[in-house]
């Protein structure tokens, strides 16, 4: 009884070992999951002529299932750093007496492995006293019991072994390794510099490491002038590509994000990066933190710019300062200057840093780079314009099906339009793979980017009181601003904003229809953007009401009220003009359903007017916040 609780104790170790459910094993023997079940408790014994099959499935031996001892390989891998060869069932065999004792070199193994580069076997194995790993090179000995413990697991990337050199001639390397982890470099240039040569090679000569993390034991690489990164936040070592690295999903950006939108693409753009780095912050704490949520701007040219979030104030210092990271920005580079910034760019995504940049594709917004291929001559993205390009992918995928489901129907002399339908079906089938597999779901950019923004080095994020107060900074700060290079902000905005609409001149479509069109396209922009920040201001504030002494409480619970308010109150005038007028941006132009142009433009006034008014009660209600926060 026992012996058949050890079997079953193996049988269950090594399905989930190798990955399986008990369900998959079952399909892959074709026996029930309930005889899968019986095994792994002990309740019977495999049948003998399953024996073999169940041994195949789990990469050992039948004698290892059945007997019982206390040492196991669990996966056993020869290695020269690049190609890898599983031999866990020759190892297993070998196991004797609960003991393995091997030469390790690949006559002894059976493989045959043909390059310069420092071989070794890598193991994983299980004992009574837990899961191990350990490894040896080549013509050296592997020596395992029941009591071995080896490397335990590691959830952290940790260096276990580093050899220098080739085949012939190689020395350990891991005191010059463990003193560049002293200094946190996040890649490793391997030449003889770093890594001085012997003189009695002549040959290319290789970084070779061992190191576990929480997928196990690897074994990495590295010729000679190239680099080894630290990749995936630094838990894996990589080979540095530099003819190519993507940054692998980076969520989709878009104008809709639930029922407020996100209508702020260099917010946007900033919380998909975040994410992607492991930040999970959201579209309304990037908005908060760093005080974009409170902005209005205004330009008398009534230009697309100023929906901007950048374009007149500095809303980046208090967010990067927010979160912990230093940061780089980048403006209006000469040609002369873009290699050294190219190159920039390229470090960035290799060490896993998504680039914000705007006008990456179609128009002047912000987007991401997120990998670059052709060593760096072209760029990949993501921009709040690509969701265009998708749906017509996957319409055009629609169609081909649709012409699949037509193709029998097609009498003999339709064989030439058939041809060209399969034409543009292989082509349309091309562009899928190019967009989908080959730049993994992104698009090229197709201009440099006039504005470029790095994230720094990461330090301590801020407190939560600190980071409120300085967005309630930068609310007092930007509401009482300035005009900067031509742009009205905060009250200021709102007037001239106002004063815009009233200039009744500035609206006759029949004197100058181009630009009438334009200043209502923008009034519409303008509308989404200020309706957007105010919806993230008040859930930014909700969620800061506990952070702050009850002294400042109310006055806050009153700022996100007003907030929430501005916003309802502008969205329902929004949908009620666009609806009425049955389109969303010339709500101004026609008379619809009784309404007449000056009427709307005047109630749009109108609430502007009352905006302006809370606007100004929460400027002095922050004043007031802040006098509690110190």
């Amino acid at each position: 009884m026992m012996e058949m609780g050890k079997i079953a104790k193996r049988i269950a170790s090594l399905r989930k070992e190798r990955g399986y459910t008990g369900e998959a094993l079952a399909e892959r023997l074709q026996v029930s999951p309930q005889a899968v079940s019986k095994w792994e408790n002990a309740k019977c014994l495999p049948e003998t002529a399953i024996l073999p099959a169940l041994a195949e499935a789990l990469d050992c031996s039948i004698d290892s299932l059945l007997c019982p001892r206390e040492l196991f390989i669990l996966e056993a891998v020869y290695t020269d750093g690049q190609t890898q060869v599983p031999v866990t069932r020759c190892l297993d065999n070998l196991v004797r007496d609960n003991g393995l004792d091997i030469y390790v070199n690949a006559t002894f193994i059976g493989v045959s492995m043909e390059s310069d580069r420092l071989k070794l076997l890598t193991v994983k194995f299980q004992t009574p006293e837990g899961v191990g790993f350990a490894y040896a090179l080549q013509n050296e000995n592997l020596v395992l019991d029941r009591k071995s413990t080896g490397f335990a697991p590691d959830r952290a990337l940790r260096i276990v072994g580093a050899y220098y050199g080739n085949e012939k001639e190689y020395s350990s390397a891991m005191q010059k390794m463990e003193h560049y982890e002293y200094f946190k470099w996040d890649r490793i240039p391997v030449n003889h510099e770093t890594f001085p040569s012997s003189t009695a090679s002549d040959d290319t000569e290789y970084l070779t490491l061992v190191y576990l993390n929480a997928e196990g034991i690897h074994v990495i690489s590295c010729p000679e002038n190239d680099t080894i990164y630290y990749g995936d936040h630094g838990t894996r070592l990589l080979l540095q590509d530099r003819s190519k690295c993507i940054l692998e999903q980076i969520k989709r950006l878009s104008w809709e994000n639930g029922k407020e939108g996100m209508e702020c693409p260099w917010a946007g753009a900033l919380q998909a990066s975040l994410a992607y780095m492991g930040e999970p912050y959201t579209y309304e704490q990037v908005m908060g933190m760093s005080g974009a949520c409170y902005r209005i701007c205004f330009t008398d040219v009534w230009d697309y710019s100023c929906t901007d979030a950048l374009v007149a104030f500095d809303y980046v210092t208090p967010l990067y300062s927010a979160i912990g990271y230093d940061f780089r920005m980048v403006a209006r580079l000469e040609k002369p200057e873009r290699k050294a910034e190219r190159q920039a760019i390229m470090e960035d995504i290799r060490q896993g840093k998504p680039v914000l940049a705007i006008n990456l594709r179609v128009a002047a917004e912000w987007g991401i780079i997120t990998g670059y291929v052709d060593e760096g001559n072209r760029f990949l993205c993501r921009t709040y314009f690509d969701q265009e390009i998708f749906d017509a992918l996957e319409d055009s995928q629609g169609q081909t099906e649709s012409r699949e489901q037509a193709k029998g129907q097609l009498a003999a002399d339709g064989k030439a339009q058939m041809n060209v339908q399969n034409h543009m079906e292989s082509q349309l089938q091309a562009d899928r793979r190019m967009v989908f597999e080959e730049n993994k779901g992104y698009l090229f950019s197709d201009h440099w980017p006039f504005l470029i923004l790095h994230f720094g080095e990461k330090g301590e994020r801020k407190q939560q009181a600190d980071i409120l107060k300085a967005s309630l900074d930068t609310l007092i700060a930007s509401f009482g601003a300035e005009a900067c290079r031509g742009y009205h902000q905060g009250k200021d905005a709102y007037r001239a904003w106002i004063a815009g609409l009233s200039r009744e001149e500035d609206f006759r479509l029949a004197d100058d229809r181009e630009n009438v069109m334009r200043r209502l396209t923008v009034n519409d922009d303008m509308l989404g953007t200020l309706i957007d920040a105010r919806y993230a201001a008040a859930a930014w504030l909700r969620e800061n009401l506990s952070v702050i002494p009850e002294t400042g409480r109310e006055c806050l619970a009153k700022m996100s009220e007003n907030f929430q308010t501005i916003a309802d109150e502008l969205s329902a005038f929004q949908h009620k003009a666009g609806h009425a007028s049955g389109c969303e941006i010339t709500y101004n132009i026609v008379k619809a359903a009784g309404v007449s142009t000056p009427a709307l433009r005047k109630e749009q006034i109108g609430l502007l007017e009352a905006a302006l008014v809370r606007e100004e009660e929460n400027y002095r209600l922050a004043e007031l916040v802040l006098k509690s926060l110190r």
